[in-house]
This record gives structure tokens, C-alpha cells and sequence, in this order.
């Protein structure tokens, strides 16, 4: 792991004691809370990432009908062989 580097950061009051109210429930350092907060912020922005490829393939190759009646076929073939 790199070495640690400590930084000051200034917010508002209210979100201030939103985070301690928040970090206290999990058990968590102020140190950790940030650094999870950081960690689900860069995945999220990751996944938004991803999504935006994904939207952006159909509309460059949208599906055609006759895949569309396959993909529905194939998958409640499969849906009626699980015991409900």
C-alpha cells in the first residue's frame, strides 16, 4: 500500500454531522469512511462508464425483431424447466 497523505477538507455543518452520524452506525474511522466513499464513487462513475458504452452499442446495432423473438423464446424455454 503507498503512503498515507493527510489533507484538510472544509463542509458545510449539516453534512458534516451527517457523515459522523453515518460513519458511527458502520463503525467506521472518519480515514475509512472517506476512503470507502471515494472507492464507491470511483465504481459508480466506473459502471455509469460502462452503461453509456452499452447504451451507445445498441444504437450504433440495435437488435432486430427476428433476435428479439429468439432471445424470448430461448428464455422461457429455459424459465419453464425451474420448479416454481
Amino acid at each position: 500500500m503507498s503512503k498515507s497523505i493527510k489533507f484538510a477538507v472544509s463542509i458545510p455543518g449539516d453534512e458534516f454531522k451527517d457523515l459522523e452520524i453515518l460513519r458511527k452506525k458502520k463503525g467506521l474511522t472518519r480515514s475509512a469512511f472517506i476512503r470507502n466513499a471515494i472507492r464507491l464513487w470511483k465504481e459508480r462513475r466506473e459502471i455509469q462508464k460502462l452503461a453509456k458504452l452499452y447504451v451507445d452499442g445498441y444504437k450504433k446495432i440495435p437488435e432486430n425483431l427476428i433476435e428479439i423473438e429468439a432471445l424470448e423464446k430461448a428464455s422461457l424455454g429455459a424459465l419453464s424447466l425451474e420448479e416454481w
